[in-house]
């Protein structure tokens, strides 16, 4: 065999094993980009969440879900609009107005706060975990107080959020009914219920002057507090979708309005009309409606005596 022949065959010999390691790594990225592929599927699955269904349905018969109301309610959102930008009313002032607020309570002594260690070392762990969940965050800065007061009741204004002692008791031994009422409260400020309070109030001084303006503000929200109703039932929603999202049993709120219904008067559209917040029972019928098409649990059958 001549020099040139053996020349031949080492650089065929060559030639094939580099074609087979060529072949072997297209075949290597070949299953690894597969892989990738098949990973990222799986990934997007697991982190795609369910849409959120949000019904109103069970308000229609109640006066807040009246046509008429439905009407004013959407007129008073026009002109509030069109006298204050709802852009103007940011989270930065939304913060400022809590700030006043808070200030303004403790010098004229409006409330007294609970400074227990352990009562605000639970409280604003639940604000921060459930502050944590939220979709979207708003900038927003949040704190939240315990209230010496015997009053079963939460509210919040431009981030600062208070809850009673009274309502500290019924969440005693409830985490799960503790996240739903403060998420309750953080979902006034996220989904914007505080934003259109503001805007009502610079509303009311614009046309009649920082005195007469608080006047007409309270006059207002006396009218129209069965507006409000909806905003109640969103705000529900929404401390029950973090709440579920942290891990906990979203039926506690539904039992909390039925055990609040048995202390309630029937259902009656004269005491509806300047009601705030909707009648317990019909709550804990619209929050087992939200849960069990939402998370599929059913927190038992509830009907509202209208």
């Amino acid at each position: 065999m001549s020099k040139y022949t053996g020349f031949f065959i080492l650089a065929s010999l060559l030639h094939f094993l580099c074609a087979m390691i060529r072949a072997y790594f297209i075949f290597l990225l070949t299953i690894v980009l597969a892989g990738c592929e098949e990973v990222d599927r799986l990934l997007g699955q697991s982190s795609k969440k369910p849409k959120i269904e949000y019904s109103y349905a069970c308000l229609d018969s109640s006066v807040s879900g009246g046509t008429m109301n439905r009407r004013l309610e959407q007129a008073g959102d026009l002109i509030r609009d069109l006298a204050i930008s709802e852009k103007k009313i940011t989270d930065t002032l939304q913060t400022s107005y809590g700030t006043a607020f808070h200030e303004d309570a403790m010098q004229t002594k409006m409330f007294v706060i609970n400074k227990d260690p352990a009562i605000n070392r639970k409280l604003n762990e639940v604000l921060n975990r459930l502050l944590s969940a939220r979709e979207d965050p708003s900038e927003i800065r949040y704190a939240i107080y315990a209230l010496r007061d015997t009053m079963v009741n939460a509210f919040t204004f431009g981030g600062r959020i208070y809850i009673t002692g009274a309502m500290l008791n019924k969440c005693a031994g409830k985490d799960e009914l503790l996240y739903a009422i403060i998420g309750h409260e953080i979902g006034h400020s996220e989904v914007g219920h505080i934003k259109a309070t503001i805007q009502d109030m610079e509303l009311s001084n614009k046309i009649f002057g920082n005195e007469k303006g608080a006047t007409f503000f309270q006059l207002k929200k006396l009218l129209t507090a069965s507006f409000n109703q909806k905003n109640e039932l969103e705000a529900d929603y929404y401390g029950i979708n973090l709440t579920n999202q942290l891990g906990y049993d979203v039926c506690a709120a539904v039992t909390f309005w039925k055990q609040m219904a048995s202390n309630e008067n029937r259902y009656n559209r004269v005491e509806d009309f300047f009601r705030s917040h909707p009648f317990s029972e019909m709550r804990a019928t619209c929050l087992s409606t939200h849960i069990i098409t939402n998370f599929n649990r059913n927190c038992g059958n509830i009907k509202p005596k209208i």
